[in-house]
């Protein structure tokens, strides 16, 4: 019976049942979906013969849904790019926003589905992500989504920690996680997930949580106040066949954090440097977030669920050896810039500029060479 049910609800099924083994789920899932039936037939039908029984499930399975079915879900997104500190760093996330945006456009969000604010206005960009702009936008989907629909938030840029309150850096006052969170409390959907990719984001993690809500943050606590790279690889999850981990064609927001928390890791391992954040995931609406979900901890069911990113031909198309490359390249490229900017102090300054004049060209050159392999 389970081959036939609700992708999504199997997945879910599975994931919940899987710590005590294949025999009780598959029990569990015929004696609740069997006292369903004959809790919701009608008294006179409950006594019939077994094949009448039968067939009077079929119609009731088939009935529920096509009930389910008429009523597709929306999926709003919002993606939210702030203050870079310096220029070079203001590119690299003025880029992560780019390509988040356009995988996103490519899984099938429309542009009255899906708003980029940015620190400064350039194409694609919806508004200028200041305070009160960001509040316009989230008052007014607000105000068009409805309980059945799903909403993600991204934000990524750089994150501030006092010891008291987390502030997203952003062209004029600064938002709180507090401001955050009562802007999020407007927003009727019982799906959601909040992307925090800033240094310092771990602080707004207590704040963001709630039932219904997946909480991902690219640090595990305020005090870790660098530069975040995880952006960097969360965004590439979505454009990275190879982060389906279950080849459905579909990332979710489980997959992407996996991904990207290997991604960071392996970073920080292969620039010999202590790592100096720590993603974590929260989406039961309580406790702490772990860094990494399991049925043990009860975390990643609602996460697993969660389709960011719809995978179709073309993106089927470009998992070539070519692309792969060339997507590789690319995070070399910013990954080399990061090395060099944090050698910064340690060089002449003559040296510094050349090398990365050099890497940003490359960088350049590597992002016009992927522009063009999709545009074929």
């Amino acid at each position: 019976m389970l081959s036939h049910t609700n992708p999504s609800v199997a997945h879910r099924l599975r994931y919940l049942f899987r710590p005590y083994g294949a025999d009780t789920h598959r029990d569990l899932l015929s004696h609740g979906f069997r006292r369903g039936l004959e809790s919701s037939a009608p008294a006179g039908l409950r006594d019939r013969k077994p094949v009448s029984v039968l067939l009077i499930a079929v119609c009731f399975v088939f009935a529920s849904v096509a009930r389910a079915q008429t009523a597709e879900p929306a999926t709003y997104a919002v993606i939210i790019t702030g203050l870079g500190g310096d220029a070079d760093f203001g590119k690299m996330i003025d880029g992560w926003g780019k390509d988040l945006h356009s995988a996103l456009e490519k899984s099938g969000l429309n542009k009255e589905h899906l708003y980029w604010l940015a620190a400064t206005k350039q194409e694609g960009v919806y508004a200028v992500s200041q305070a009160d702009q960001i509040r316009n936008v989230l008052n007014m989907l607000a105000g068009r989504m409805k309980p059945e629909d799903v909403f993600q938030l991204f934000l990524i840029g750089h994150g501030s920690y006092d010891d008291y309150d987390y502030r997203f850096n952003i062209p004029g006052p600064d938002l709180t996680e507090a401001q955050f969170a009562e802007l999020l409390s407007r927003v009727p959907c019982e799906r959601q997930v909040v992307v925090n990719m800033t240094s310092a984001s771990g602080a707004s993690l207590a704040a963001l949580r709630k039932k219904g809500r997946i909480v991902i943050t690219s640090t595990s606590a305020g005090q870790e106040r660098n530069f975040s790279v995880f952006a960097r690889y969360f965004v590439a999850a979505l454009e990275e066949p190879a982060a389906d981990a279950d080849k459905n064609e579909s990332v979710s927001a489980l997959e992407a954090f996996r991904y990207a928390a290997r991604e960071v890791t392996r970073y920080y391992e292969s620039q010999k440097r202590l790592a100096t954040e720590h993603p974590l995931i929260e989406d039961r609406g309580e406790g702490e977030g772990v860094r990494e979900a399991t049925p043990d901890n009860g975390k990643g069911l609602l996460a697993s669920a969660m389709t960011l990113r719809r995978m179709g031909n073309q993106e089927t198309a470009l998992d070539t050896s070519e692309a792969r490359q060339l997507r590789a390249s690319k995070r070399q490229n910013e990954e080399a810039i990061e090395q060099l900017k944090y050698r910064k102090a340690s060089m002449d300054s003559e040296q510094y500029m050349q090398q990365l004049e050099m890497l940003l060209v490359n960088l350049a050159k590597v992002q016009q060479q992927l522009d063009n392999l999709e545009k074929k």
